[in-house]
């Protein structure tokens, strides 16, 4: 038995986890490392869209994704199930077509304890563009309140295109806006040099504060002398998503080109306001023949750090970096994509701080955005079909992170796989939990010599506790003992089992320590370095493991 963290189990109702352990009849454990990295792959996570221009997460626990239709409605879809009803449906306000639409979408950091959350559409009848605040329901949290309504920001549009649309709040609580430079070609108003026009931007504003907003302080034109005061970045295109790395808070700005180049623009965490990304003097790196700014390659124009031609494809697609748990060959990189070509790439710095574009996939997919949730994992959307797709790991032959956690109250060791429970119990939402350090990699799904992992859980009344095994027939028996036992298992875990014979653990297999802490509340603890074994032993643990 393996008692469930309190925290844990009070919140439980939205937790319909597997953990993914390594337990085969009479205590012998085996861990199976995968092999090499295997390909990247496209698996369906949700149908039955029309139009999706964005996808997000609420950051609030409940596991839900969030995607925006372009023709004006938020839906929400729960295990991979869409709901029925929208969250939102805005669709008689919204001006829809082309590049017009209901467009971005960010739910405030404290989305938990305000409800706030904010879009980006095109109104219609003029086509301006609108930020606008709503709040949820306060009696159903899959519904907003369409009457909540407020309106932050509303300007004209010149022309149909190039509207951006990009929502994110970035580490410093503030609401960052991407716009485009208000459409046509070559920027015939050139707005974006002009610091005194909203169009071509990033805006910046403070939430918060004010009515309905505030400027914060340290944006580069606050005052209003040299710019608009929601000014923090300029000489943009069509930035059409930009994304805020979770773990470093580096901001990457996807900005989509004309007739010749597509740029990805990386802003370190602290830096970037203020900054020229050199549209229209400049198209990524190259010079356009176009005044108006200051001279093409001019040290205070930034120049992207990655970009490609046309040759490779028609309008980028901005995605984020990957911080999740089920793909280690993503890990840290930018992920992003091409609208015509179907084709997706990652980049990122070496170590000597260059960046380097990799391939990942050629989808055959009409990409219109990325998405993670709020484990960390990263989604893309299709046109073609009104999909969203998963980005993962060949099943095969991938391997998942397994993390372990400790709560120094309950002196208990928890350990789990699963990208929803790690970014409850990282973000807090599960109290009292820290990381140890200690990781094991296992397989994420079904190969030659593996085994399923059955995870069984006794209610409170009897006794409030979870059982874990990889070995068919100990999940047969102890299922058969404890009627009680609720079966919980998602067959997502998959570990090789040692050799029934010998003991011996499978090529390329390491073993797994299971330790017992003797007491009565059952906690046991999993480990795969022989001298944590021993340290663990000598504090009164019983070794129950794997060579043992």
């Amino acid at each position: 038995m393996i008692r469930t963290p309190v925290a844990a189990r009070s919140q439980r109702s939205w937790l319909r986890w597997s953990l993914m352990w390594m337990l085969t009849l009479g205590g012998g454990w085996a861990l199976a490392v995968a092999p090499a990295q295997g390909l990247i792959h496209l698996f369906p996570a949700v149908s039955g869209l029309q139009n999706p221009a964005d996808i997000t997460n609420a950051r609030d626990g409940s596991g839900r994704l969030f995607i925006v239709e372009q023709s004006g409605r938020i839906r929400v879809a729960k295990n991979g199930q869409l709901l029925a009803t929208p969250f939102l449906d805005v669709t008689s306000l919204v001006q829809f077509g082309g590049e017009q639409g209901l467009l971005g979408l960010a739910f405030h950091p404290r989305f938990r304890d305000n409800g706030y959350f904010f879009v980006n559409y095109t109104r219609r009848g003029d086509g301006a563009t609108v930020v606008a605040r709503y709040r949820v329901s306060a009696a159903d949290p899959d519904r907003a309140d369409p009457a909540s309504a407020v309106e932050l920001l509303h300007f004209a549009q010149p022309f149909v295109n190039h509207n951006g649309g990009a929502l994110k709040f970035g580490p410093d609580g503030d609401l960052y806006v991407s716009t485009g430079d208000g459409g046509s070609g070559n920027d015939p108003g050139n707005r974006a040099q002009n610091t005194f026009e909203w169009l071509g931007k990033l805006l910046r504003i403070d939430v918060d504060r004010g009515a309905p907003y505030a400027i914060p302080s340290d944006n580069p034109f606050a005052n209003g002398v040299a710019g608009r005061p929601e000014v923090w970045a300029y000489g943009l295109r069509n930035p059409w998503r930009i994304a805020f790395d979770r773990q470093t808070s580096d901001l990457y700005i996807a900005d989509v080109g004309q007739d010749m180049v597509e740029e990805v623009d990386f802003v370190p965490a602290g830096t970037g306001a203020g900054a020229n990304y050199g549209w229209r003097v400049m198209e990524g790196s190259r010079c356009t023949g176009l005044g108006g700014g200051p001279a093409c390659g001019a040290p205070i124009l930034t120049t992207p750090v990655v970009e490609y031609t046309h040759a490779f494809g028609c309008s980028i697609i901005g995605g984020t970096v990957y911080r999740g748990t089920q793909v280690p060959a993503l890990f840290g990189r930018y992920v992003y994509g091409d609208l015509c070509s179907g084709t997706m790439w990652s980049t990122a710095r070496d170590a000597r701080g260059t960046w380097t574009v990799r391939q990942e996939l050629s989808t055959g997919l009409t990409m219109t955005t990325f998405g993670e949730d709020e484990a960390g994992e990263l989604y893309v959307a299709s046109a073609d079909d009104g999909a969203i797709y998963r980005i993962a790991a060949d099943v095969t032959t991938s391997e998942v992170n397994v993390i372990e956690y400790y709560h120094a109250a309950l002196d208990h060791y928890f350990i789990t796989a699963l990208p929803t429970e790690i970014a409850a119990l990282d973000g807090g939402i599960l109290s009292g939990w820290t990381r140890t350090g200690q990781i094991f990699h296992a397989y994420a799904g079904a190969t030659a010599g593996a085994s399923p992992v059955c995870r069984f859980y006794i209610p409170p009344a009897n006794g409030d506790s979870h059982f874990i095994s990889a070995s068919p027939s100990e999940c047969a028996a102890t299922k058969a003992r404890f009627p009680q036992f609720i079966d919980e298992s998602e067959n997502v875990m998959w570990i090789a089992l040692p050799d029934v014979a010998t003991g011996a653990c499978p090529p390329g297999a390491i073993p797994v320590y299971r330790l017992w802490n003797r007491r009565v509340d059952s906690n046991h603890r999993y480990v795969i370095d022989p001298s944590l074994r021993a340290e663990m032993i000598a504090r009164g643990y019983v070794p129950e493991g794997y060579g043992d």
